[in-house]
């Protein structure tokens, strides 16, 4: 079994290193993509929100054609809400792949088991939201379910 540690002073081997800076650019990459997704949910979020609050009153016929699509003004400014949700749970798993990005790029030039660690546990705390994410969406799938199994009988039952 090969030894991660090149000596008894905590350095790192060059095997260590290589793995992790091969990784280094995918997870800058994705991190990346959850800003700009973080953003753009942002944006639309916001946007949702305005015109769900004053599009009505300013609107016309064909704004009530486009809101009545969407589940009416309420409907609106709640999917706009949900995407500024969403948007805020998008900025810890960035800012973790962010940092172990970095982390990485610090462990090139500080060859220590201590920037290994620090790397290490920004992965790790990515790691653990994204297994609670997890946790928390498989036990809301039951309850949205159910939901639409409600909204789909009393849909049937008004026609």
């Amino acid at each position: 079994m090969e030894s991660y540690l090149s000596s008894a002073s905590g350095d790192v081997s060059a095997a260590i290193i290589d793995q992790l800076a091969r990784t280094r650019g995918w997870t800058m990459f994705v991190s990346v993509m959850l800003w700009l997704g973080a953003g753009f949910l942002l944006l639309a979020g916001i946007g949702l929100l305005v015109i769900g609050m004053i599009g009505n009153a300013a609107g016309g016929e064909n704004f009530d054609e486009m809101s009545n699509s969407m589940g009416g003004t309420i409907g609106m400014v709640a999917i706009g809400v949900l995407y500024l949700v969403f948007a805020v749970l998008y900025i810890f798993p960035a800012l973790k792949l962010s940092k172990f990005s970095s982390r990485c790029s610090e462990l090139k030039n500080a060859q220590t088991e201590t920037m290994l660690v620090a790397a290490l546990n920004e992965m790790r705390a990515f790691w653990k939201f994204l297994g609670i994410s997890l946790i928390v969406l498989i036990s809301l799938y039951p309850f949205v379910i159910a939901g639409a199994v409600v909204v789909g009988v009393f849909s049937a039952e008004a026609m």
